[in-house]
């Protein structure tokens, strides 16, 4: 038996946990249940991010380091455009979200409630989705 690298066993982070992705989500809905909009964005991007980090090991697929660049164009082209198992609409998901957690962390005024209730439902729905598809597989439409 070889000895085992350390440093190559290194370069590779801890896979991301679904849970961490499920606590973003849930501190993105009580930050909004106190109107703190621009938090709840920012923890909805993140909900999000860490739901589509998830979804993209579970299949196998590792990085030394994520991008959101390159987390948006894996998440895409994994699920969308390859597996056909996300509809198409959730292409702009994570763009969306972003954009709003960018206006949130650096703009004044930052986000609307009205913009922050649709990012966390929108967040609420990519992460439910991802697990529903990554857990369970596409549905078997009957024929």
């Amino acid at each position: 038996m070889s000895p085992v690298d350390t440093r190559e066993l290194a370069a590779y982070k801890k896979p991301m946990e679904l849970e961490r992705a499920q606590a973003s989500l849930r501190a993105a809905r009580l930050c909004l249940t106190e109107n703190l909009c621009d938090s709840a964005a920012n923890r909805a991007y993140f909900a999000a991010f860490q739901a589509a980090v998830w979804a993209i090991e579970s299949q196998g697929i590792k990085r030394k380091e994520w991008t959101h660049k390159g987390v948006h164009s894996d998440f895409v082209q994994l699920f969308i455009r390859r597996r056909k198992v996300v509809p198409a609409s959730f292409a702009s998901a994570l763009p969306h979200l972003i954009r709003l957690r960018h206006i949130g962390d650096y703009q004044q005024p930052g986000v609307s409630l009205r913009e922050t209730e649709r990012a966390v439902r929108l967040a609420q729905e990519f992460v439910e989705l991802l697990i529903k598809e990554t857990l369970h597989g596409p549905e078997k439409k009957e024929p």
